[in-house]
């Protein structure tokens, strides 16, 4: 079966999972780091802090089994068994089989590159006969593509994307990659600095559900070219500034605020060219600041900015529940909106970004197009614990069911 590497599952997936949790705890105990499968009789285990060994080959067998129950997202008592509406893809179990299609999982690669390429290859190995890849974030669908060359596979298993990586551009562009669903990283900075400075300047920012959803656009070959020319115009700090929804602010009183994100990326750089572009506008001073160490970089910046006394606060949240302590405790000194990623059980005014259920819609639209006779599809994302995460992952499942799009999203524009 050549190797199945655990890292390339994630032994962050197997805590969160049930199953993989009982496997696991059955098996191996909590130790193991990087669990090796080959087609010989005998497996090697590297533990930390623990001496490898060798295992017969029953164990070696149920060993393999728990791996594969733990990438494909095994979930014990399902939701879906019990007739109770599933809102978390978690509660799915894998594999999934929704008329033509079936969703053999969700892997997650904790925002590593070199995994992100391991989980696809991983796949290619147990399923030979997967017809589409959908990389939920960005790294994801340029590391399929990668996976997909080294295997001589390109064109014939479909890659779907998500945002403007200059190789996913280009996967398009060479016919290798189907399509990508674009969201609006440069509107995101412009607004949440247009809206924070508008409530320090007295104006009463307000929308319906406490939510501001920024369209997304599907990228395929036909119009890949003029989207990159737009992203050139954007880098080169000639983009063009939306229609103001606040124009009428008092300028001259000061404001400072800032912007984070969740991680360094691309992406970003994209909204920190809105962000100063709506600094230069509003007369605002803006802070945009991209962590390297997730939520750990994410609670130091915010405690910086409490100490410093910012106005208002933009942020992509990391964990919407490990993380609603410290984004509350900005609440009560400054306002605090949320943008690519939601807390809604915080005390922030309001999410402004991506809707993304409707976005994984989209892809699941893109899935269909490339694979209309059906098939094996499989999901890749960095982590499950992001609410945006969670969000395209289910949208995605939902539009390969034909579910019927839930009323609080049904106005919004496909």
């Amino acid at each position: 079966m050549g190797f199945l590497h655990m890292r390339s599952i994630g032994w962050h997936s197997a805590r969160e999972w049930p199953c993989g949790r009982h496997l696991f705890a059955r098996f191996v105990r909590p130790k193991i780091a990087v669990l090796s499968l080959s087609s010989a009789t005998r497996a090697r285990i590297s533990l930390k802090g623990v001496a490898s060994m060798r295992l017969p080959h029953a164990i070696v067998a149920s060993l393999s089994a728990a791996a594969l129950l733990v990438a494909g997202g095994c979930r014990q008592g399902a939701k879906e068994n019990s007739g109770a509406e599933v809102t978390n893809p978690r509660d799915y179990s894998y594999p999934l089989t929704t008329g033509k299609y079936t969703v053999i999982g969700i892997y997650t690669d904790d925002k590593n590159g070199e995994k992100a390429k391991t989980n696809a290859q991983d796949v290619l190995t147990a399923h030979p006969d997967i017809k589409v890849m959908v990389g939920l974030w960005a790294p994801n669908g340029p590391m399929a593509h990668s996976a997909l060359q080294t295997a001589g596979k390109l064109g014939e298993v479909k890659v779907v994307a998500f945002d403007e990586w200059p190789a996913t551009l280009q996967g398009i562009k060479d016919g290798e990659i189907y399509g990508t669903v674009v969201q609006q990283p440069f509107v995101f900075g412009y607004r949440s600095v247009e809206f924070l400075a508008a409530m320090k300047r007295g104006k009463d920012v307000k929308f319906p559900g406490d939510l501001l959803y920024i369209p997304t656009t599907i990228i395929k070959r036909d119009n890949v070219e003029k989207f990159q020319a737009d992203i050139a115009s954007i880098l080169s700090d000639n983009g063009t500034s939306p229609a103001p929804m606040f124009a009428d602010q008092d300028k001259s009183k000061p404001a400072r605020v800032a912007f984070l994100t969740n991680s360094v990326d691309p992406f970003w750089t994209l909204a920190e060219k809105g962000c100063n572009l709506a600094a230069r506008d509003f007369g605002v001073t803006c802070k945009v600041y991209m962590p390297t160490n997730g939520t750990t970089g994410q609670k130091q910046a915010i405690e910086e900015f409490i100490t410093q006394n910012y106005d208002g606060l933009a942020i992509s949240v990391i964990d919407p529940i490990g993380q609603a302590d410290i984004i509350n405790q900005a609440c009560e000194k400054m306002n605090v909106i949320t943008q690519d990623a939601d807390a809604p059980n915080t005390k922030r005014k309001f999410y402004l970004g991506t809707s993304n259920y409707m976005a994984g819609r989209e892809a699941g639209k893109l899935v269909k197009e490339a694979s209309p006779d059906g098939g094996k599809v499989a999901l890749f994302v960095g982590m499950l614990d992001v609410l945006n995460a969670q969000e395209r992952a289910l949208g995605v499942i939902h539009e390969l069911m034909d579910k019927e799009i839930p009323a609080e999203f049904a106005a919004q524009k496909r």
